[in-house]
This record gives C-alpha cells, sequence and structure tokens, in this order.
C-alpha cells in the first residue's frame, strides 16, 4: 500500500468498529457519583443541629425534638441509660422536657465530615440542667460527642448523642 492510498476496506470497517466499541464500553461503564460539596453539607448539618437546638430549648414537641435521631439512634450520658430505640428516645426526651429545670445548650469545637459527605461526628461541650431526686435543679458541664449521617432521604439524622462528665479539675 503506498502512502497515499487508504487502507484496504476490511482495515476500514475495524477502524469505523473501534470507536463504537469505545462508546459502548464508556456508556456501560458505572456512572461516578459528583463529589460532595463538604461545604455545603457542613453548613446543612449544622443548621440542622441549631434547629435541633432550638426544638430542644422550647420544650414544647417531644415528637419533633426525636425527629432529630435516626431511626437506629442512640442516646446515653454519664450515669444515665442507655435510649436505643424510638419509644426509649421518647420515653427519656420526655422526661427531660417535663422537667422545668432543663435546660440543654451545647456548642462544637470539632466537626468532621467523612469524604463521600454521608457520615459526620460532631465533639463539643453541653451544659445541661436537670432537677436531681429532691427536686433540686442541678448543672453539669459535660464533654460530647454527636454522629450524625444523612439519611437517603437526604436529611441529617443524629445516630449517636452522648455526653460524658468532665474529669475532676487537675486530672
Amino acid at each position: 500500500m503506498k502512502n497515499n492510498q487508504c487502507p484496504p476496506m476490511k482495515y476500514r470497517r475495524q477502524l469505523l468498529f473501534l470507536p463504537l466499541c469505545v462508546w459502548v464500553v464508556a456508556a456501560c461503564a458505572p456512572a461516578t457519583a459528583p463529589a460532595p460539596d463538604l461545604a455545603a453539607e457542613k453548613r446543612a448539618l449544622l443548621q440542622r443541629d441549631k434547629e435541633w437546638q432550638a426544638a430542644v430549648s422550647e420544650k414544647k414537641d417531644v415528637a419533633k425534638i426525636v425527629s432529630y435521631f435516626a431511626s437506629d439512634g442512640v442516646m446515653f450520658g454519664s450515669g444515665e441509660p442507655t435510649d436505643d430505640n424510638q419509644e426509649a428516645l421518647t420515653r427519656a426526651v420526655a422526661g427531660l422536657v417535663a422537667d422545668p429545670s432543663f435546660k440543654d445548650q451545647w456548642s462544637w469545637s470539632r466537626v468532621e465530615l467523612s469524604p463521600d459527605g454521608r457520615l459526620a461526628y460532631l465533639i463539643g461541650t453541653t451544659d445541661i440542667t436537670a432537677s436531681d431526686a429532691s427536686g433540686h435543679p442541678v448543672s453539669n458541664h459535660a464533654r460530647l460527642l454527636n454522629v450524625w449521617r444523612k439519611d437517603p432521604d437526604g436529611v441529617w439524622r443524629c445516630v449517636v448523642d452522648v455526653w460524658v462528665d468532665t474529669p475532676p479539675a487537675g486530672t
């Protein structure tokens, strides 16, 4: 074959078939999801947490407060029982908000999201006031850890809510 001649017919068919094969392979390859906007996810999570804190402060709607937990959510604090289902969470929240002394204010010092933007953990502190057995208000400053998950419906929900007493001074 000379340089200025077209390839023989059998080769031209193969050359035309090659782009078709590349296109089919590309079309059948699994689609990759775009990388999540972690800054936007962090803002959405913190907004959801802010709304949760407002609902807790209002102490009016137990169902609303519990709705911030995932269906498999768990809550416990130092010396407290573990509330690990919706019924137990509802009972615990109802008991807290019924206490006239109850207050809970928290803040975060660290917020970390997983690379896929579906899980997060938040570390901070909480100031909880509740009545003791004799009805007197008792305040406690504690360390706080929350784990959140973005559920399939796109809503952030708390999976783990744990607070632990701070160690005694000097330890």
